[in-house]
């Protein structure tokens, strides 16, 4: 099923994945990741008998869990499949995001690094730093944009263009740019949007929240018409008349790129979707307009409530101002990422998660029939994994080796 390609990153250590953009022959991979550790040479004496010595590490500061933290780093690796790949980009930090023009040349970086040595901050947090990075010519030079480095940039989101778009933070916070991030003008949000509801990943219940501070969007999206689609989840709010109170629900909001602050502030009591008792976590539109949205269904449980059942998740597809067709997937279903292919395929990037299960399976589910019906493959272990919806084919890197697949 699977063809292998080549080796990859079998040079870059330490060894491991990441985001990864294929277009022909060319990769670019973001990797965050530790710092290499690296184990003294055992005697022979101590080679035959390892029950009675323990692996010393070559350098002091790797037995520190602090410093080992502390040496995170946020790596952009650039190449082709013939050369390999090589470093482009290099800044601490334990997470970050990116973002790539689709002609390869504008790249956005977001760092976010926390001092481990240091005591939490007061919201709880850590105390963290964060900065902006860009390149116009594919990476080969970059320059760091001005931003507050207490302040996390978060996800960019452009237009082609690569000028016009978006960072969607943690916090509930979003700010737009129309010149290439030289000047950010902040999109407020109303303070019943903050509601302390970050839902984990995996559907389970909700990541440990501190009171007011960084809750986030559950999904978002920048459509090829510069509307930015953002969605999260409300106990209770009171809108604009014709809706009234909704409880229980996800909001989802278009907001308009040309739109004046002062018209997006309007805009918050009136969202595009109102879905009641469920979590949307991802919004793909559809060259017809048509939303395509993949939902935990059931209502998110109380920060104080530990779930033992994962939520059942559903593609839903939105028509004319209603929801038109829902599929609920199979219970072993955890979704990830959702894609459109150029005949309109719809591509769900999953894991597979079975009651007993410990540790999960990366899947592929492929529609071609607007979600009514979807196959269902394993794609076995997958340190990154990729759809180049140019040529409908999947790809996967695992242990060192790139392989990739055709849909059919």
């Amino acid at each position: 099923m699977w063809t292998y390609e080549t080796d990859l990153m079998e040079h870059d250590k330490p060894y491991g994945g990441g985001d990864m953009r294929i277009h022909g022959r060319s990769v670019i991979v973001f990797k965050p990741i530790g710092p290499e550790i690296t184990f003294k040479k055992m005697t022979e004496e101590e080679r035959k008998h390892p029950e009675k010595y323990n692996s010393v590490v070559t350098e002091p500061w790797m037995n520190d869990s602090s410093e080992r933290l502390n040496r995170h780093t946020v790596r952009l690796l650039r190449g082709d499949m013939d050369k390999g790949i090589y470093r482009i980009f290099e800044k601490p930090g334990q997470n970050g995001a990116w973002w790539l023009s689709p002609d390869w040349q504008t790249i956005y970086v977001s760092t976010d690094w926390t001092n481990y040595h240091l005591p939490n901050g007061p919201d709880g947090y850590g105390q963290r730093q964060h900065t902006l990075w860009k390149s116009t010519d594919g990476g080969q030079s970059w320059r760091q944009l001005q931003w507050p480095e207490h302040t996390q940039p978060g996800q960019p989101l452009f237009m082609a263009d690569g000028k016009r778009g978006y960072l969607v933070a943690d916090g509930m916070r979003i700010w737009r740019t129309l010149d290439g991030g030289e000047h950010w003008q902040e999109i407020a949000l109303p303070s019943w949007a903050n509601q302390q509801l970050t839902g984990h990943p995996s559907g389970n219940g909700l990541l440990p929240m501190v009171k007011d501070s960084r809750a986030t969007f559950s999904a978002y999206d920048l459509a090829d018409d510069g509307a930015l689609r953002v969605a999260f989840y409300v106990r209770k709010a009171k809108l604009a008349p014709g809706i009234g109170e909704v409880t229980e629900s996800t909001l989802l909001y278009r907001l308009p790129l040309s739109a004046s602050l002062d018209e997006l502030a309007r805009k918050w009591m009136q969202p595009e979707i109102v879905l009641p008792q469920q979590s949307v976590m991802d919004i793909k539109v559809s060259r017809d307009g048509n939303l395509n949205l993949i939902a935990l269904q059931g209502k998110l449980q109380s920060e104080k409530v530990a779930e033992t059942q994962q939520r059942q998740a559903a593609y839903v597809q939105w028509k004319d101002g209603k929801e038109s067709y829902r599929h609920v997937f199979d219970a072993h279903v955890v979704p990830g990422a959702l894609f459109i292919g150029p005949q309109n395929q719809l591509v769900l990037a999953g894991e597979s998660l079975e009651p007993k299960q410990t540790t999960s399976d990366s899947i592929t589910l492929v529609s071609t029939d607007q979600g009514r019906s979807w196959d269902e493959t394993s794609d076995g272990m997958a340190y990154a994994w990729y759809y180049e919806g140019e040529r409908n084919r999947i790809w996967k890197y695992q242990l060192q080796s790139l392989y990739w697949r055709e849909l059919k």
